[in-house]
C-alpha cells in the first residue's frame, strides 16, 4: 500500500485560495466556490499520492529545489515541490493570460 505523503500549505497557497475562492463566491456563486475549492482538493490529495505527475517548472526551480507544476482547473495550476514524505504547496496561478 503506498502511504500518501503529508501535505504543508505556504502561507501564499492559503492566501491565494482563500483570494480565488472569494472571487468565486462573490462573482459566481457559492455553488461556483464550492466547485473550485472541492477541485483543489481532490488534486492536491491525488499529488500527496502521486507527486512526479505533475510538470518540472525550471523557470521557477532553483538547483536546491525542483518545482512543479499540475493543473487544477481550467485557470489555475498548483505549485509544489516535494520530498520522500512531503509536499509542500507553495501557491496557485493562473495559467491564462489576460487580454488587453
Amino acid at each position: 500500500m503506498i502511504v500518501p505523503l503529508r501535505i504543508i500549505w505556504k502561507r501564499q497557497a492559503l492566501h491565494r485560495v482563500d483570494e480565488i475562492a472569494s472571487w468565486y463566491e462573490n462573482n459566481m456563486g457559492r455553488t461556483a466556490m464550492h466547485s473550485f475549492l472541492q477541485g483543489v482538493a481532490n488534486t492536491v490529495s491525488t499529488l500527496s499520492h502521486s507527486p512526479q505527475i505533475g510538470i518540472l517548472d525550471e523557470r521557477r526551480s532553483t538547483p536546491r529545489r525542483k518545482l512543479y507544476s499540475f493543473v487544477t482547473h481550467p485557470k489555475y495550476k498548483i505549485i509544489y515541490y516535494f520530498t520522500s514524505k512531503t509536499i509542500y504547496i507553495v501557491t496557485i496561478h493562473r495559467t491564462m493570460m489576460k487580454n488587453g
